[in-house]
Order: structure tokens, then C-alpha cells, then sequence
């Protein structure tokens, strides 16, 4: 059998630190009487990084996916894949991913970009699997790069406007990738097990408009709408349930595992998740305090951070479990051995 590994794994930040404080000035909420710290308050985010106003989202996913090379091992010309999975994209044609192969000098790779909200990266990680134990290629470049800042609002007219935009309010910049490559086993256990729930009626809900063909020259739709409180509660109930599930149904032993990474939208999220699915708390990454919600980019940046930081050592065959939320909504459950 072919099985999945991970053998890289970079990320990049921008080097402009926004704290909350500073957001809320940006925002203008003296204007409206709201007191201070009421941002950090509603998304547990200190600060988050804004990328420069030249610098595209495939930039990060370059930057990130050459660091992950190097983690590898790898030349550019020994990928057969590469995958660009955001939120963000430079342009919306050709495939971001076009540009990043080019940028990455991965002369021998197909690539393409793969879409699904936030869980963009999981499916690229899915696609990536299939690919490998079908016996269809040996090393994939699955990178991500997120400069979503740009579809933050920053004026408002009224307070209530600000109050129903908060879920925006930890909106970050980075990029992250990791390498997979196929190698063998005789253990199932070894390879990658995945599930995707997906609920499509609630679509509608906290869409980003922008660029597509339903407001295509609308300025005013090219920023994320906050989802409904109501919807956000339902969500994340039904996520947690699904979670619990997966968690019986694959067998996960807590002391087995080195690393969970639940999906970063604000740090209460973050702890109720640890708290209802009883996760250990220094297993548990939490990025999103100082980085805030980087979308796609955060699965890859934790696992980059936690090889760097010596909690994960590839080839080590300790198990991570990887918890993915996405608008839509999608939900995807993720355990592989590094």
C-alpha cells in the first residue's frame, strides 16, 4: 500500500504587527463611543499580521512552499503536484497556483487551485491522498496563501454596523505549505483517514460576494459579511457533535496523539472546542491569539511551527488529528501519523 507523509513544511508572515488596539482605530470606533478593547474582547486576537499593499497572496504561498522544500529535502523539479488551497487568490483566472509553480521554478508539476472556505487546505490534503495511493504521483506541493485583510471593512456608519461585523474582526494575513510524498506500508495505520459532513443549505449565510458573477462590479459586496449569531451558534453545535463522532469512530487515543489543531476563527471557539471535546490543553495549538483567523493558512503555519519548535519531527510517526471548519458549511475530520 502507498500511504501519505508529510516531510516539509513552511510558513511566511508579513512583518506588520496590527494589535486590536490599532484596529480599532482604524475602524473608527471612537467615533461611535465604543470602548476600548472591545475587539480583543469579541475575537481573543492580541494582534495579526497585515501584508503590504504590494504583495499578492501567491507570495506567501511562494515564500512558504520554498521553506517547505527546503524542510524536504526537495528540488522544485522532484514536485509532480502542485495545489494553491485559499480563501484568497491573486486574479480570478488562470489558476493562483499557475503563478506560484512558475514563481517555485516546479517545472515538471501539473497544478491547480482547489476552493472550499476554510477547509481549502483539507481538501487539498484529501486531493493530495488520492493521488498517492492511487499510485498517480510521489511528491506534492500543497500550499496556501491568505492575505485576507483585504476583504476587512473599515468604515462604518453606525454601531450596529461594527456589532454585526465582529466575527471579521480577527482577520489576519500568512502563508503556509507542507510537502507530501508517498511511501510504503503493510499497516493501515499508517495511512491518512479523512471525513467531510457537508451542509449546503446554510450557503448563504456570511458570504463573500466579491468577484463572483452575482456582484461582479459591486465595490460595497468585496468584504466578508459576518455570519448571523444565530447560525454561528447552530454551526459550531452541529461541528462539535460531528467532531465526537469522528473522534469514537477512529479510535483516537488523546495520549497517542502529539498535536490537535482545531480550526482558528476567535479564541473562545478555540477553547470551547478544547473544553467540549475534553482535547489536553498542551496538545491543543492556539495561533489564533496572535496571529488571528489566517483562514487556509493556519493548519499548514501550525504544523510548520510545531516541526520548528521541535513538538512534531517528521518521520517520528506521531499522529496529529486536524479539526476543519468551513462556510458553506463543510466540516472535515483529518488524523495522520508525521
Amino acid at each position: 500500500m502507498k500511504a501519505l507523509k508529510i516531510i516539509g513544511a513552511g510558513y511566511e508572515l508579513p512583518e506588520r504587527r496590527v494589535t486590536s488596539e490599532e484596529l480599532e482605530t482604524m475602524m473608527q470606533f471612537d467615533k461611535f463611543g465604543i470602548r476600548k478593547g472591545m475587539s480583543k474582547l469579541l475575537s481573543g486576537v492580541s494582534e495579526r499580521r497585515f501584508a503590504k499593499d504590494d504583495e499578492d497572496a501567491s507570495d506567501y504561498a511562494v515564500r512558504a512552499g520554498r521553506k517547505a522544500l527546503d524542510s524536504a529535502g526537495l528540488k522544485p523539479e522532484d514536485i509532480d503536484i502542485v495545489l494553491f488551497c485559499s480563501i484568497s487568490s491573486d486574479f480570478m483566472e488562470p489558476a493562483t497556483a499557475m503563478k506560484v509553480r512558475e514563481d517555485l521554478k516546479c517545472i515538471n508539476a501539473n497544478c491547480y487551485d482547489i476552493k472550499n472556505a476554510c477547509n481549502a487546505f483539507l481538501s487539498g490534503l484529501e486531493v493530495a491522498n488520492l493521488y498517492i495511493e492511487t499510485g498517480r504521483a510521489k511528491n506534492i506541493l500543497i500550499t496556501s496563501g491568505e492575505i485576507l485583510s483585504r476583504y476587512l471593512r473599515l468604515n462604518y456608519d453606525t454601531p450596529e454596523e461594527i456589532a454585526n461585523a465582529n466575527a471579521t474582526f480577527s482577520l489576519g494575513d500568512a502563508g503556509g505549505a507542507v510537502v507530501v510524498t508517498a511511501v510504503d506500508t503493510e499497516n493501515e495505520d499508517e495511512r491518512l483517514k479523512n471525513e467531510f459532513f457537508t451542509n449546503s443549505e446554510y450557503w448563504h449565510d456570511g458570504v463573500l460576494w466579491g468577484s463572483g458573477t452575482h456582484y461582479a462590479h459591486d465595490p460595497g459586496m468585496a468584504y466578508f459579511q459576518n455570519e448571523s449569531k444565530e447560525m454561528i451558534k447552530t454551526n459550531f453545535a452541529r461541528a462539535m457533535e460531528y467532531y465526537k463522532r469522528m473522534l469514537v469512530k477512529y479510535k483516537i487515543n488523546y495520549d497517542e496523539v502529539a498535536l490537535f489543531i482545531p480550526h482558528q476563527i476567535t479564541k473562545y471557539l478555540t477553547q470551547k472546542t478544547v473544553e467540549i471535546l475534553g482535547l489536553p490543553k498542551d496538545k491543543t495549538i492556539d495561533i489564533v491569539s496572535n496571529y488571528g483567523n489566517i483562514g487556509c493558512s493556519s493548519i499548514p503555519l501550525a504544523i510548520a511551527q510545531n516541526i520548528e519548535n521541535g513538538v512534531l519531527k517528521t518521520g517520528s510517526g506521531k499522529r496529529i488529528v486536524v479539526f476543519g471548519f468551513g462556510n458553506g458549511i463543510s466540516m472535515g475530520f483529518f488524523t495522520l501519523k508525521i
